[in-house]
């Protein structure tokens, strides 16, 4: 877990984190954008965002923030105002004018009213100064998520198979499937990404948060766990396996898909 001394994030505060459980795993945690030049402040943050289940996409340069803005939809973008190449404000005011409706959260030492009145009036959704302490930086995250319904919005149907990341509940054909916490990770992480197929190294990458503790084998027993499973439920075909490549969750031209 993370423990934190006196004192807070932007004056670089003593952080321990203590690895989590190898075979911890990662469900659907809304993606966060968070682009920083200072990169230790960059590290510290992510690590306690994803000790906290958020998905993490840093970036350390303005211009490499847009790039990731042109390719990827994001849940919440954290900026730093002060950035090389292109400010954190140049950057809101850019995605803003593009339509972009993703909250923003911009961070930085500013703390006169002028400075976050010209944020706000850019396009921002919330200012937090620095030094800022993590616990209030996770509360302002949830705070945005919520106004957009990212956080409620989870639920994964994809033919037959519908997937409750909140409750951990998968039902086939309304039928309800006994899994584990990394079976569910495994169909869940697969089942959002249909008819693409993985080998065994990119989903240990993926879905496990620390691969190096756990060996390909691993991914195999868990796929022909799941296989059985679904076999029971006459849906043994949704995971299938590419010989020689690796494994995809296999869906027809007319399925009907809905990505929570």
């Amino acid at each position: 877990m993370f423990k934190l001394d006196q004192g807070a994030i932007g004056h670089h505060s003593n952080v321990v984190f203590q690895q989590a459980n190898p075979l911890e795993i990662r469900l659907s945690e809304p993606r966060l954008l968070l682009a920083d030049d200072d990169k230790q402040l960059l590290n510290l943050v992510t690590d306690w965002l994803e000790y906290q289940k958020f998905n993490i996409v840093t970036a350390r340069y303005g211009t490499q923030c847009q790039e990731f803005l042109l390719t990827t939809k994001y849940d919440l973008l954290i900026l730093d105002w002060q950035m090389p190449e292109l400010t954190g404000l140049e950057i809101c005011r850019w995605f803003r004018a593009r339509g972009g409706t993703t909250p923003v959260l911009m961070v930085s030492g500013k703390m006169g009213i002028d400075d976050k009145e010209h944020a706000f009036a850019a396009g921002i959704d919330d200012y937090l100064t620095k030094p800022f302490e993590l616990r209030e930086l996770t509360m302002r995250i949830n705070a945005l998520l919520r106004r957009t319904g990212a956080a409620n919005s989870r639920i994964l149907q994809i033919g037959p198979l519908t997937l409750d990341p909140d409750t951990h509940i998968a039902k086939v054909d309304g039928n309800q499937l006994n899994l584990t916490a990394t079976e569910f990770a495994v169909l869940e992480y697969m089942g959002r990404h249909p008819n693409q197929v993985f080998s065994t190294r990119t989903l240990l990458d993926r879905v496990w948060k620390n691969a190096t503790d756990v060996s390909p084998d691993t991914v195999r027993v868990y796929i022909k766990r799941l296989r059985e499973k679904l076999h029971t439920l006459g849906h043994r075909d949704l995971l299938q396996n590419i010989h020689g490549v690796g494994y995809k969750f296999d869906t027809p031209e007319d399925c009907v898909i809905k990505l929570g």
